[in-house]
C-alpha cells in the first residue's frame, strides 16, 4: 500500500513539473498525502490547485476535510496538554503541609516570663508576633519541613504588650512578656486548669508570709498561720546547718499528701533545683525543663 501511495506522489510530481495548471495532479499528490497520515501538507496542496482553479469543487471538499480534521487534532492535543501539565503540578506540589505541632515551655521571673519554643533555623524577619494585654499571637514557618506553625493563646494573666519582644537563637525562639503584677503564672493558658484554681501567688514575698487559700495544690486545707509558728519554734529549738530555705521546704514536704510530694521531688530533680512546683496534676504530664533566674544559665559539673 505504502509502494503504491510513494509512486502515485512521484507521478502527481512529475505531472506537475510538466504543467503546474492542470488540476488533476494536485488532487492525486494531495489524497496520496492524506492517506500516508501527512494531513498538513496534503493541505498545502489542496490550497495551491485552488490557486489555478478555485471553483474545482474536488479540491474545495478535501480542503474542508484536512481543515476540519486538523482543527480536531489540534483541539484534542491541547487538551491532552493541558492534562499532563494539571497532573504535573498537582504531582509536584501535592497536598498542603499540615500545620506544625510543637511542645512550648515558659520559665520567669517576678517582671518577666518567657516563651520557648524548639525551632532550629529560624531568622528574626520569618516570626510574626502580636500580642495585646490579654492575648500572643506567633506565626512562623519551620525552616526544616516548610510547614506553618502557630500559637495563639489567651493568657491567664494581663501583660504589658507595649514592652513584649522576642529574640532568635540558634535552636529557640523566645518571646519576652512583661507581667503587669509580680505574681507566679501558674500557666499561661488561660483556660488551663491551673490558672483557674489555684489563686495568684506574690514572687515579692516568701511563701508563708502570704499563704495560698484553699484549694491549692494539696487536696487537703492547711493551717498556714500554725505551721509558720510551728517552723519558727523548730528553728529556735533545733540549732542546726540548715537554711531557712530547707527548713520551710522540710516542713511542706512532711505536712503534704502523697501527690504533692511526688510533685515536688519530680519538680525540684527534673530542673536542677530551679523550679518547685506541687501541683501534680501539672508535673505528671512531661519532663520540668530547667528554669534559671532571667539573665543566667544552668551548667552541669562533674562531681
Amino acid at each position: 500500500m505504502l509502494l503504491i501511495l510513494l509512486d502515485a506522489l512521484k507521478d502527481s510530481n512529475d505531472a506537475i513539473k510538466l504543467d503546474e495548471t492542470n488540476i488533476k495532479p494536485y488532487i492525486r499528490k494531495g489524497v496520496s498525502l492524506y492517506n500516508q497520515g501527512l494531513k498538513e501538507e496534503a493541505l498545502q496542496v489542496f490550497v495551491r490547485g485552488l490557486e489555478f482553479d478555485s471553483a474545482d469543487e474536488q479540491l474545495k471538499i478535501w480542503q474542508h476535510k484536512c481543515e476540519k480534521e486538523l482543527a480536531e487534532q489540534k483541539s484534542v492535543t491541547m487538551t491532552v496538554s493541558v492534562e499532563k501539565e494539571k497532573l504535573t503540578t498537582n504531582a509536584i506540589s501535592g497536598p498542603p503541609l499540615p500545620p506544625a505541632k510543637i511542645k512550648h515551655s515558659f520559665y520567669q521571673t517576678d517582671s518577666v516570663v518567657t516563651i520557648q519554643i524548639p525551632i532550629k533555623g529560624l531568622k528574626k524577619d520569618q516570626v510574626q508576633i502580636h500580642s495585646t494585654d490579654a492575648t500572643i499571637n506567633i506565626h512562623t514557618k519551620i525552616p526544616s519541613s516548610g510547614q506553618d506553625y502557630s500559637l495563639e493563646v489567651d493568657l491567664a494573666y494581663q501583660i504589658d504588650s507595649s514592652r513584649t519582644n522576642f529574640n532568635v537563637t540558634g535552636s529557640n525562639l523566645e518571646i519576652k512578656l512583661y507581667k503587669r503584677q509580680a505574681i507566679q503564672w501558674t500557666s499561661l493558658d488561660a483556660q488551663s486548669t491551673a490558672a483557674k484554681v489555684q489563686p495568684p501567688v506574690p514572687m515579692s514575698r516568701s511563701l508563708v508570709e502570704k499563704a495560698p487559700s484553699y484549694p491549692s495544690s494539696s487536696l487537703h486545707a492547711k493551717n498556714w498561720d500554725k505551721l509558720e509558728a510551728e517552723i519558727k519554734r523548730d528553728e529556735k529549738e533545733n540549732k542546726d546547718d540548715m537554711g531557712d530555705g530547707n527548713a520551710i521546704f522540710q516542713r511542706l514536704y512532711q505536712d503534704s499528701d502523697e501527690n504533692t510530694r511526688r510533685a515536688m521531688n519530680k519538680s525540684m530533680y527534673e530542673s536542677g533545683g530551679t523550679c518547685l512546683n506541687m501541683n501534680w496534676e501539672e508535673v505528671s504530664k512531661g519532663r520540668v525543663t530547667c528554669e534559671p533566674p532571667d539573665g543566667m544559665e544552668w551548667k552541669k559539673y562533674d562531681s
